[in-house]
Formats: structure tokens, C-alpha cells, sequence
């Protein structure tokens, strides 16, 4: 092709397909609206401490095979950190630590063994989620799909306490949505890809860098070492349209450029101002419009000591729902203690004030860890108003697939009908599946070379 694959959006989904597409010998242009690249993944550097800081704590599993893959391919790979067993440690408000381990067995076994040696359950809820467990092996229940996980836990006989101690943290860290509104079949579908194929896909993978080295960095270098371009401040603000053909895209400062395919990997709340007016008018793009993004909220808490043990620890009952200790993610000697605390499905706190944040923050932080101090040394609060879309049973029907009327454009995003929540792996695949699509688009242009180079 001699013009380019054009890219808009140079988030997690856009540099996917980007690398996807050079690797393969496919020229691209790859356009961001903001100055930086990352979407809603990124870090800066903290003007107090020095310290570099994400805008929102990511915690990957073994299982994102997608994610792992890309970030072999960029060569940052080493950068992650993978659970030897997967382990998760939480703190009830009763029972204090408890932890939930998967043993080194074979599935289901590994799952069982987990339960039934876990000191988060009574006898009776330990039976109850060994049902849970058959229940998600069962694939062929059409009737799920019209189920929050609430309804669906409900549906099996899980108890309150479960809910509340296991389910509620378990659904708020895969959906960023509370059981009482996310989608059971969603949920299904990451549970069964965690847990279910075997012992290593629930460990967790953590990042040991920021979020822009992590995925940002290596993924550009990858892209212009390959010959294509990376343009930041490049607002796209409309489509070159010919028939069923996407012929260009045209910037705010009226330049155009041409396009071979145009990969729009933007989040779908910005899809009304890219796409032509014969599309918006469609019913079902009105309703994707309508669902409601979800926020996270993190609350950085930088201490005189590091009094915390652990990397990760969930929180059962309280506001804040994670604690990372960044300097035992990080291995930096920084001084003191450095913790983000997240809460996901944060629309009852995104409004608060920064020093009501920092203060529920903190009294969490003490329910935990009684020796912590009650004030920090210095705090940092982000918000993400717009962190994922709603994944709800409604919004579910509404997710559209990559390909569109258009024969040269496609739907990237995690947003989009990948199956999965709205995560890394999903903005991932779908990045990838676009740059499949548009690889198929050369081979039927007949672009022998680059089809041969691509394995078309």
C-alpha cells in the first residue's frame, strides 16, 4: 500500500495495532490527540517527591497472553513481574490477613485446593464456591446474558458474606463496576480465562516501572525504528468519505492525509465527533453513546517509613478497595513509604475534595496497618473520570465489532466486542484485530510484498 494504515488514538489499543502492523512490514501513520501517548495509561513524575507516578495502578494476570506477547515484542517483557503461585492477600475487618492461594495442581484441582485451604471462608461458603466453581464450567447458559453478577450470584446461592468478602472485591478489580450493575457474562468469561484453564493464568503480573516505560516507551521506539510515524497534537477531526470508502482523515488544522485504512482506536465517547453523520444517525451508535463511563480514583500517600509488608492487599469493607506499597513494586530505595490506594467504581467519591480523599485514604490505610501514621508526609490524588465504559448486561448488546459500513474502517478499543472487561488484554486484542483486518484489506489490494511479509 502506498499510503499508510492511519491510526487515530495512540492509546493501548492504537500502539497494538500499530506495533501489530510495522512488525509486519505495513507503513503507518499513527495520530494522537494529546501531547503524550498511553491513553489511559500513563505516568509523570510527581513535582514534590521526583518520584514517578501512574495515573491509575495497573495489575495485570499470567493469563493476558496478549498483553504478555506485546510486551515481548516490544522488549519490554522483563519490566513485569510474574506471581511464582497465585496469591492474593487480604485483610477483613474481622479476621484481619487472609490469603487465597492457588496450589500447583491441575485445573479444576488447583481451584478447589485453593478453597477449601483458604482462611477467608467459613465451611458453608467454602462449599458454596465450589458450586460457584462448577457453575462457571457450565459455558451454555443463554439466560446469563441478561444478568448483573449480583443476580447471577443470587441464582447459585452464594452468601452475603461471600458477596461482600469475596465476589464485590473480586468483580470491582476485573469489571471496575460493583456486582450490582456489571455484566455476569462478562465476568464469566474473565473468570473462566483467570482461573479455570489452569494454577498459572491467576498469577499476577506486576508492573515494576511506570506505566508509559511499561507500554508506551518501547512501543514507539518499535513503531519509528520500522520507518512509520508517531505524530502527537495531531487532532483528527473528521473523515475523507467516498462511497463506502474511507479515503483520508483531516486535522484541526485542515491538513489531510491520505489513507490506505483508518484504525479508529479512540473511546467510544468520542466516536460522534470522528464518524460521518450517515453513521450517527444509526439507533444503536445513539445508545453506545449513552453508556456511562466509570471512574477510578487513586489516592498516592507518601510516609515517613515503609511499615507495609506486602506488595498488594486487598481491602474488604472499607472505601479504598487496593493498597500498593510502590516501593517494594518498584525495588527503589525512595525515602520512606510511598502507597496507592485505589478505588474502582468510584462514581460516590470522584467529586469529593482532594483532602476528604486523602483523609478516607488514610483512616483505611490505619484500619489495616494500626502503626501507620493517620497523616501522610505528602499525598497526591488522581482522578480518571472517564476510566472505562459501564459493563453492564445493557451495554454488553451494544459493544460493536471491529469491522463498520466502511470498507477500510475499523473499531479499536477495549470498548469494543472483544468478550472480555474493559482491560489491557482487551484493548490489546482488539488493536490486533484490526491490524489483522487491515492486513487482509493489502492482500485483496494486492500488495504482494507486504502481504508475504505480513503472512497473508
Amino acid at each position: 500500500m502506498s499510503a499508510p494504515v492511519v491510526i487515530v488514538g495512540g492509546g493501548i489499543a492504537g500502539l497494538a495495532a500499530a506495533v501489530d502492523l510495522t512488525t509486519r512490514a505495513i507503513p503507518v501513520l499513527l495520530l494522537e490527540q494529546k501531547p503524550k501517548l498511553g491513553g489511559r495509561a500513563y505516568s509523570f513524575v510527581d513535582a514534590d517527591t521526583g518520584e514517578v507516578v501512574d495515573n491509575g495502578q495497573h495489575v495485570l494476570i499470567a493469563g493476558y497472553e496478549r498483553t504478555l506477547r506485546f510486551l515481548e515484542r516490544i522488549g519490554a517483557r522483563d519490566r513485569l513481574t510474574i506471581q511464582p503461585q497465585p496469591q492474593l492477600v487480604l485483610h477483613h475487618p474481622q479476621r484481619g490477613f487472609c490469603e487465597f492461594t492457588l496450589p500447583k495442581l491441575p485445573s479444576p484441582l488447583h481451584l478447589i485446593a485453593g478453597i477449601l485451604s483458604s482462611n477467608l471462608f467459613s465451611f458453608s461458603d467454602r462449599i458454596k464456591l465450589l458450586r460457584a466453581g462448577a457453575a462457571i464450567r457450565r459455558r451454555a447458559d443463554p439466560t446469563i446474558d441478561a444478568m448483573t453478577i449480583e443476580r447471577w450470584l443470587n441464582s447459585i446461592g452464594q452468601s452475603t458474606e461471600l458477596k461482600r468478602s469475596f465476589w464485590e472485591p473480586l468483580a470491582i478489580a476485573i469489571m471496575n463496576e460493583h456486582i450490582a450493575n456489571a455484566s455476569a457474562t462478562i465476568f464469566l468469561n474473565a473468570l473462566r480465562h483467570a482461573f479455570l484453564a489452569n494454577w498459572r493464568n491467576a498469577a499476577l503480573a506486576i508492573p515494576r516501572v511506570g506505566l508509559s516505560e511499561l507500554y508506551v516507551d518501547n512501543a514507539q521506539a518499535c513503531i519509528e525504528s520500522a520507518g512509520s510515524v508517531v505524530r502527537c497534537n495531531a487532532d483528527v477531526v473528521s473523515l475523507v468519505i467516498e462511497g463506502d470508502i474511507v479515503r483520508g482523515v483531516t486535522l484541526r488544522d485542515d491538513e489531510t492525509i491520505e489513507a490506505a485504512a483508518v484504525i479508529l482506536a479512540v473511546p467510544h465517547f468520542r466516536l460522534d465527533a470522528l464518524m460521518p453523520p450517515a453513521w450517527r444517525g444509526e439507533v444503536e451508535h445513539a445508545r453506545l453513546l449513552s453508556v456511562p463511563s466509570v471512574p477510578i480514583v487513586s489516592i498516592h500517600l507518601w510516609y515517613q517509613r515503609d511499615f507495609m509488608p506486602h506488595e498488594v492487599v486487598g481491602l474488604i469493607g472499607r472505601r479504598v478497595q487496593w493498597i500498593f506499597n510502590k516501593r517494594k513494586i518498584t525495588r527503589e530505595c525512595g525515602v520512606g513509604g510511598h502507597l496507592s490506594c485505589v478505588i474502582s467504581g468510584a462514581r460516590d467519591f470522584v467529586d469529593l475534595s482532594n483532602d476528604e480523599l486523602i483523609r478516607i485514604a488514610g483512616e483505611d490505610v490505619v484500619s489495616v496497618f494500626s502503626h501507620a501514621s493517620p497523616t501522610p508526609n505528602h499525598a497526591l490524588v488522581i482522578r480518571e473520570k472517564r476510566a472505562t465504559f459501564s459493563s453492564s448486561p445493557e451495554s454488553e448488546k451494544l459493544r460493536p465489532d471491529h469491522r463498520t459500513s466502511f470498507r477500510n474502517l475499523f473499531l479499536a478499543g477495549d470498548w469494543t466486542n472483544t468478550g472480555l472487561p474493559a482491560t489491557i488484554e482487551g484493548a490489546i486484542m482488539s488493536g490486533e484485530r484490526c491490524a489483522g483486518l487491515a492486513m487482509r484489506l493489502a492482500a485483496v489490494k494486492g500488495d504482494r510484498r507486504a502481504c508475504r511479509q505480513a503472512g497473508v
